[in-house]
């Protein structure tokens, strides 16, 4: 191949590259868990939990672990009757840690407790 082939081809996949790359994703988030929200801040670590502002009772808890390592978990409640507003801890994050949260909410007019499970990363 011709040295002005090589460079023209080496330039066109360069192009190629940074048109096709996906843009860098922010860690932060706000997600439905049923009868409330988690949200999370990146440039603060903060996570934050809030049950749903509705007639009755509503309570929202999430624990949170990290995927293959052995440690003390996160637990956030936050409730509608006695804290009406989010309750938020800073979670200690390094960058690029992945964290599994568990989560169980609660509305007293369905008497049922709902689970799931998200993984998210800071």
């Amino acid at each position: 191949m011709s040295p002005i082939r090589t460079i023209t081809v080496g330039v066109a996949a360069a192009v190629a590259s940074v048109i096709l790359a996906q843009p860098a994703m922010a860690a932060s988030f706000q997600r439905d868990v049923g009868d409330g929200i988690v949200r999370y801040a990146d440039p603060t670590n903060e996570l934050c939990v809030r049950a749903d502002d509705t007639t009755g009772t509503a309570w929202v808890e999430v624990t949170l672990t990290r995927p293959g390592v052995i440690g003390k978990p996160i637990v956030i409640r936050d409730d509608n009757v006695r804290h009406p507003e989010a309750t938020c801890a800073v979670i200690t994050a390094f960058e690029d840690i992945t964290y599994r949260a568990d989560y169980e909410s609660y509305w007293s007019g369905r008497d049922t407790v709902l689970r799931g499970t998200f993984q998210f990363g800071t």
